[in-house]
């Protein structure tokens, strides 16, 4: 089943407000505990804007641990035709979750080792990613990507498609890409990456985008 035939109704086009500040206080107020990470969820048809409570040490382990997701205060629109829909919630299994674009705190630092970084180009369905993808030194990191969980995690990253008015391509710090329905996957031959300090973060209520620049030859 796909995302959009789980909402409750058709896809419509809505202007997105966002959430007025006693809302916003009460929920921080409801779950001081619990802080949330706002997610941008790449599916086979549609794309969706969700916030998803932080229940383990980084996002990666969350998704990895986890088969379905309830993502709450979403927008989801539809990669055919661009309309959309606002929604409370909406429950995403990961096994339709082609991407994912993190924004918001990161996870425990003393999760995190020593590894060296490798631009890579995948092919997710609809999706182009490129990104650093990180391995251990000494390791080969396309052969570490096949024996790694399902959700990977690509630095200084971007995913490029097509939508109604034409090809889109959003930057972001982090992006999880869903191993197992990665169609392809290569060194990247050429790179548009740009360092940490530049890349733009996703706001929680849409894709960062701009035209896609021409790619320099590496």
């Amino acid at each position: 089943m796909s995302m959009r035939a789980r909402l409750p109704g058709p896809l419509r086009m809505v202007f997105r407000a966002p959430p007025r500040a006693a809302d916003a206080d009460f929920r921080a107020a409801a779950t001081p505990s619990i802080p949330f990470v706002e997610l941008t969820v790449y599916a086979g048809d549609s794309v969706a804007f969700g916030r998803l409570p932080l229940t383990a040490d980084r996002v990666t382990d969350l998704l990895n641990n986890g088969a379905e997701f309830e993502f709450v205060d979403t927008y989801v629109q539809s990669l055919d035709d661009g309309h959309g829909l606002q929604v409370s919630s909406v429950v995403v299994a990961r096994d339709e979750i082609f991407a994912v674009a993190v924004a918001g705190p990161r996870g425990d630092p003393r999760r995190r080792t020593r590894t060296r970084p490798f631009p890579v180009e995948l092919r997710l369905g609809r999706y182009d990613v490129s990104g650093n993808l990180h391995a251990l030194p000494g390791t080969h990191p396309i052969i570490g990507f096949r024996r790694r969980q399902v959700m990977v995690p690509l630095t200084e990253a971007t995913i490029a498609f097509n939508t109604p008015e034409g090809r889109t391509l959003a930057r972001f710090g982090t992006i999880l890409v869903n191993r197992e329905l990665s169609d392809s996957i290569a060194t990247a031959s050429r790179s548009d990456i740009r360092p940490p300090e530049a890349v733009a973060e996703c706001d929680g209520l849409g894709p960062v985008t701009d035209a896609a620049p021409p790619l320099p030859a590496r």
